[in-house]
């Protein structure tokens, strides 16, 4: 009897230690994802949690501190509990949220957070876009608004010590790009209140909010407008204007940073999730400049041009490419994302149920800010947006719409981030990861899905896709040459071309992610040409997408075994 007992315990007690080790796991999940709300409130709002609505991220040197102790403290539990015996899912969330901490830890060491202050989703932006999100259900939602307005004076104070930071440690945004920041603050500072985006909520209130509650909070509202928000805005805009502006440096280049090579090096592997180096990469950049550019040179031959050159500028200096306005531009691209949708089953087994919007970028920050994305709430709360660049639409043409709208919303951009928000069964951190050479070379691997859904039906539309894709391309060049190679601004804007202006400050600005687009593209064409050659009749599109997209974003390395075990099974 005391033998077979024993047996027994012997045969059980792996699997109740596996089952403890898995319950462990689960629970550290869910206080992860509890402390990443709590620290960053934005992030909530953003995925539709309410329970923070009211503040804002404390950016003070205490609040920056607690975070980083939270994050090591969760390395800590990751690494205590051991891969073996947990399944597959759960050992890809462990390899996922150990390594997401620790490049989160290193990037502090380097002091990379110092240059999130930028002209494109800088600190001082987040607060309009945050406020945008938010719910307008209930009295609760419009008091959160007015709470978020009360407390921006907190929020400048947190802001303004990270860039006194950066001041001291000399890791600051160039000069120029620091008074385009300034010139932002104030126009953000400038509206009265009944001009202001950022209490657009209240001048048209749902039915739900009873008539009796519009005056109160009309009229609180506009108080933290005035009382709150704009000297704290004002305030940081001196600071920026008068501090932050003389303190910026003068060479361009990240390299250029105190410990800048080991930063800007740290900034390559985060975005492209390689270990190319920037020389391997500016080379693969100049390799896809020069085949892109020869089919763009067959596409002129067979459209009666004698060269790229002279097809590019037939279309651009063609008046029916040129959109007359805003609300014609708008409907233009609506129209465009219309055309895509009945084509998708044939490349996808299943189709995100969130739907998308596309809206014109705000006034304020159009001119300064490329068109983007923004996910829908992961509680299906609110939809995902395109939101386009629509700033002088007279100067924008037509057949560069359709790479990206297939870029930004389907299939690009809104399908792989909706689906990956539905993906049954996973821990919630799992469905708001973001690795940027995924995502980034996602949409730009859907580009080359226009083709087949019916977006490319002529030579023009057929340029844009590859002068999109070269463009890409030459982000390779362009940030490798800024931040490794001595370029100067003049030198990346001549390569580029003086249309991209405001392209390469947004490469100087944010060092490295620039690289994620083609890195990322590049890798998944191969692996469905691997997967195609492999696999010859037997293999299936929509199948080879499944497995790409049924995880959610990857590493590449990562993306690259899914692909390869997928390949093996058939």
């Amino acid at each position: 009897m005391l033998m077979r007992s024993l047996a027994l315990f012997l045969l059980l007690a792996p699997l109740a230690m596996a089952q403890s080790q898995q319950a462990a796991l689960h629970q550290l999940f869910e206080d992860y994802y509890e402390d990443l709300m709590r620290f960053s409130p934005e992030q909530a709002t953003s995925v539709g949690r309410t329970d923070y609505d009211d503040r804002w991220s404390d950016f003070s040197p205490s609040g920056r501190k607690a975070w980083r102790d939270a994050q090591r403290s969760f390395v800590g539990r990751l690494q205590a509990i051991p891969e073996a015996g947990l399944g597959e899912q759960d050992r890809l969330s462990r390899s996922l949220l150990l390594t997401d901490l620790q490049q989160s830890l290193d990037g502090a060491e380097l002091e990379d957070y110092l240059l999130s202050f930028n002209q494109l989703f800088g600190l001082h932006t987040s607060v309009l876009l945050t406020i945008n999100e938010m719910p307008t259900r209930t009295v609760r939602d419009f008091e959160n608004r007015i709470a978020r307005v009360r407390a921006t004076p907190a929020y400048v104070d947190g802001v303004i010590s990270v860039l006194q930071d950066g001041v001291k440690a000399g890791i600051v945004q160039p000069a120029y790009i620091a008074q385009t920041i300034a010139g932002q603050i104030e126009s953000q500072a400038a509206p009265p209140a009944a001009e202001s985006p950022l209490l657009e909520a209240f001048r048209s209130y749902p039915d739900e909010i009873p008539v009796a509650e519009r005056a109160r909070l009309s009229e609180q509202a506009e108080a933290a407008y005035a009382n709150a928000f704009q000297p704290a805005w004002r305030k940081l805009h001196d600071f920026v204007a008068d501090v932050y502006v003389p303190a910026g440096r003068k060479n361009i280049a990240a390299t250029s940073l105190p410990n800048g090579q080991a930063l800007y090096a740290h900034l390559v592997k985060r975005y492209t999730t390689t270990d190319r180096t920037p020389e391997q990469i500016h080379q693969m950049g100049l390799d896809e400049v020069a085949r892109i550019k020869a089919e763009i040179e067959s596409i002129a031959t067979e459209a009666g041009y004698p060269n790229g050159e002279v097809f590019e500028a037939y279309l651009q200096h063609t008046p029916d490419q040129r959109f007359a306005s805003k609300e014609e531009m708008l409907v233009y691209c609506r129209n465009l994302a219309k055309i895509i949708d009945p084509g998708l089953p044939r490349f996808f087994l299943k189709l995100p149920r969130m739907p998308f919007g596309i809206r014109p970028i705000p006034e304020d920050r159009e001119a300064a800010s490329a068109s983007n994305y923004s996910a829908p709430a992961s509680d299906g709360s609110r939809a995902g947006f395109f939101n386009l660049k629509a700033y002088k639409p007279e100067e924008q043409w037509k057949f560069s719409m359709h790479s990206l709208i297939l870029h930004e919303t389907n299939p690009g951009h809104h399908l792989q981030i909706a689906t990956q928000i539905e993906i049954e069964g996973l821990p919630e951190f799992r469905k708001i990861y973001h690795v940027g050479a995924y995502i980034e070379g996602w949409a730009l691997y859907a580009e080359s899905l226009g083709d087949a859904l019916g977006v490319y039906p002529d030579a023009a539309s057929k340029f844009s896709k590859l002068e999109s894709e070269r463009f890409r391309a030459k982000r390779l060049v362009v940030d490798t040459g800024l931040h490794a190679k001595g370029w100067t601004r003049e030198q990346a804007i001549a390569y580029m071309g003086e249309e991209y202006t405001s392209e390469v400050d947004r490469y100087i600005a944010w060092p490295g992610q620039a690289l994620s687009y083609k890195m990322g593209q590049l890798r998944i064409l191969e692996l469905r040409r691997e997967a195609e050659k492999a696999l010859g009749e037997k293999f299936d599109i929509r199948e080879f997408h499944d497995v790409v997209l049924r995880n959610g974003p990857l590493p590449l390395d990562l993306l690259s075994k899914e692909v390869h075990t997928w390949v093996a099974s058939k």
